[in-house]
Formats: structure tokens, C-alpha cells, sequence
């Protein structure tokens, strides 16, 4: 579990600069019992990039505003619907942290097979994509929210799918 949650915020972080989200909470219950991607070292200096990422002033503001990024997040159910789209200070925020939480993508892909590089590299794509049309506001942040997570999901059940195929 510690893993996967490593894998959700590689994915919330990385992409909106991800924190502390698990991707496994979703509609689709899968019976596969995930195995470790990474290293223990490798896991342990992901999240502590995470973590770091998720605690400046503009990571706190994102959090809260724009993207539901940490887990239980009080204001995810009203960020998964509003039809608001961004501020110019949410824009700069959102801007400034996943700089700040981009840091973390070389970690993520440490010493994962070929398979599941690709499958991080197509996610970190979509989702720079989708917060690109939040920031220019082509697209509200109840919509942001909503692919953020269809793509957290995808991104996961593939990840089981590999593990599944390569056990």
C-alpha cells in the first residue's frame, strides 16, 4: 500500500507535481495485490521529494483551490465539480508548484522496467497536457480535477496489468 501511494503521488505530483494521492481509490476494484515498483531506498527518496514539493505557500494554495493533490483532501469533492476557472494567482501557483513538483520525475522512473517507463512517460504527457489547459483556462478546474484522476486511474490499472503479465 505504501507503495501504491508512492505511485499516486508520483502521479498527482509529477503531473500537477502530485502529493500524497492514492491512485488505487477509484471506481475499478482490482484483486491483484500490487508489488513493490521500486526500491525501498528509491520509494523513500520519492516521497520525501514529494512531501517537500507539497509544503510551500503555492503547494498549499493549489491544494486547496486547484487540484486535489493530498489525500483526504477536505475540498476534493467541491474541486472535482467547480465550474471556476483559474485565477491569475492560481495559475502562477499551479505554475510554480509542479516546477516544483516535476523535480521528483526522474525518481519515478529509477530503476522501473522499460514497461512501466513508458507508461509513466505517456502519463506525465496527458497530464501536462491537461493542466496546460488549465492554466491558458481552455478547460475549468472541476474538469482539470476529473481527468486528473481518469488518468491516475489508467495509469494504475495499467501498472497492475504489467505486474500481472510479469509475474
Amino acid at each position: 500500500m505504501k507503495k501504491l501511494y508512492i505511485l499516486s503521488c508520483v502521479g498527482a505530483l509529477l503531473l500537477n507535481a502530485c502529493a500524497n494521492n492514492p491512485v488505487v481509490k477509484h471506481s475499478a476494484q482490482v484483486s491483484i495485490s500490487p508489488t513493490p515498483i521500486h526500491s525501498e531506498s528509491v520509494a523513500k527518496r520519492l516521497n520525501d521529494c514529494i512531501i517537500r514539493s507539497n509544503q510551500s505557500a503555492d503547494a498549499l494554495l493549489v491544494d486547496s483551490q486547484v487540484i486535489a493533490v493530498t489525500r483526504n483532501n477536505p475540498h476534493a469533492k467541491s474541486l472535482l465539480s467547480s465550474p471556476e476557472k483559474l485565477t491569475d494567482q492560481q495559475a502562477r501557483a499551479l505554475t510554480n508548484y509542479l516546477a516544483e513538483a516535476n523535480v521528483c520525475r526522474p525518481i519515478v522512473l529509477e530503476g522501473v522496467n522499460p514497461e512501466m517507463t513508458a507508461v509513466y512517460q505517456d502519463f506525465f504527457k496527458r497530464i501536462d497536457a491537461v493542466y496546460a489547459d488549465l492554466i491558458a483556462r481552455k478547460i475549468t478546474i472541476g474538469v482539470a480535477n476529473q481527468e486528473r484522476q481518469l488518468l491516475l486511474q489508467d495509469a494504475h490499472l495499467k501498472r497492475l496489468a504489467i505486474q500481472a503479465k510479469n509475474k
